[in-house]
């Protein structure tokens, strides 16, 4: 808890009191408030604290469409960074577990971009004609050179040399939920910074504005962007005789938007709808994935572990839900895991086998019916759900446990 400010301006002067003022509830200071202020005040954002080679920023445009949909801000410097603003008063526990997941799918969809599409999609934003990114990078820095602009910012786009910022209020309560989400996902070589902003309201109505850093990675440097899971190699598993591909040659379908899909993939992700809409008793817990062709994955604080629901043959086959993830990370987390498997099994839901893939020396935990065993689709993905659900609850915290003590000093044999 903050206390608040005294200013004191010069001796013999009454001191100012400046008190702490809530977002959301005086003069519209809501999101779109503090964005526009971002936008205007780019000087407020705490680059140099996160990385310096991002700044100084400059203001691109608001609600930059992309494929995984509309980014609150964006800024770029003159070596062409991209930073990605996005701004979040933490209202309730899905607006926090779902905000760093999209985050990151709007930096995996810019990094698909080449520098035209920059170049259109801030135009289409700010409605002005040209070459919006580099006028507004020139105009701050005269001796810009047009060519060599335009090829660094493709080159950083390709790359994923991004600044992706989460800016809001109250961020230091979830610091810790949040800081997970951002370390699993830190292999993705983008810079990640949670910025609190505090507001002050002075007794003369004035405004202080007071950014905090509270979470930050660093920069991992790669060579080649990864889009999907498919250049790790995956357990292939083969359960009641139905394959259920875990393998590289599972793609993983963008969850918020349908561009760039076959007709059977939109059909594929309308049947998977509900199990990813459902909700999730855990609030920290990172939305599901959608991977084709008939699993969904949610993601596990083990490194390269998940809870995976499965429905093979088009939805005709088994359904069910697993533990399952990469190889070897995945083999070292089962094997910490079965020698608790009696209790891990009394909280799973009825019919849960502890049991070996078909095609793996690896074990799974595991809970499957038969598709014939439904009346329809319908109530196979309301069960399916259900044991999503069941299984996150079970695992995640034992999983989080593991990690902890893994990571403690010493670490675990």
């Amino acid at each position: 808890m903050y206390g608040d400010f005294f200013l004191l301006e010069r001796e013999g002067a009454p001191v100012v009191r400046a008190e702490r003022l809530a977002f959301g509830e005086t003069s519209g200071r809501d999101e779109a408030w503090l964005r526009d202020t971002l936008l205007q005040n780019p000087g407020i954002l705490p680059v140099r604290q996160i990385d310096p080679s991002f700044g100084p920023l400059i203001p691109l445009c608001k609600e930059l469409r992309t494929e995984a949909g509309p980014l609150d801000a964006a800024f770029i410097n003159h070596d062409g960074r991209l930073t990605l603003v996005e701004c979040k008063l933490w209202r309730n526990p899905e607006a926090r577990r779902k905000v760093v997941a999209q985050v990151l799918d709007y930096a995996r969809a810019i990094s698909r971009w080449s520098y035209s599409d920059l170049q259109r999609q801030v135009a289409a934003a700010t409605g002005r004609k040209g070459n919006v990114p580099y006028e507004l990078a020139a105009a701050v820095h005269p001796d810009l050179k047009e060519h060599e602009f335009v090829d660094a910012a493709a080159a950083a786009m390709r790359r994923g040399r991004f600044l992706l910022l989460i800016a809001g209020d109250g961020i230091r309560e979830d610091v810790g939920a949040l800081a997970e989400l951002i370390n699993r996902n830190a292999a993705s070589g983008f810079a990640f910074g949670l910025v609190e902003v505090a507001l002050y309201g002075l007794e003369d109505g004035g405004l202080v504005v007071q950014p905090r850093v509270v979470a930050r990675t660093q920069v991992i440097e790669r060579t080649v962007v990864v889009l999907r899971d498919g250049d790790s190699q995956f357990l292939s598993a083969e359960i009641g005789g139905d394959s259920i591909p875990t393998s590289a040659a599972s793609d993983a379908i963008d969850n918020s938007t349908s561009l760039g899909e076959s007709s059977r993939q939109a059909a594929y992700r309308e049947w998977w709808r509900p199990v990813l809409d459902a909700p999730l008793d855990d609030p920290d817990q990172e939305p599901p994935k959608l991977f084709w062709p008939n699993n969904v994955r949610a993601a596990l604080p083990w490194q390269g572990s998940w809870v995976l629901a499965f429905a093979t043959n088009g939805g005709r086959g088994s359904v069910g839900v697993c533990l399952a993830g990469r190889t070897d990370a995945y083999g070292e987390l089962i094997r910490r895991l079965a020698p608790h498997r009696e209790d891990l099994l009394a909280e799973l839901p009825t019919g849960s086998e502890f049991r070996r893939f078909v095609s793996s020396e690896s074990f799974t935990f595991i809970c499957q019916r038969g598709g014939d065993e439904f009346v329809n689709d319908d109530e196979k993905r309301l069960w399916v759900s259900a044991r999503l659900n069941d299984f996150i609850n079970v695992f995640r915290p034992r999983v989080k446990a593991l990690v902890r003590e893994f990571s403690s000093p010493g670490g675990i044999d």
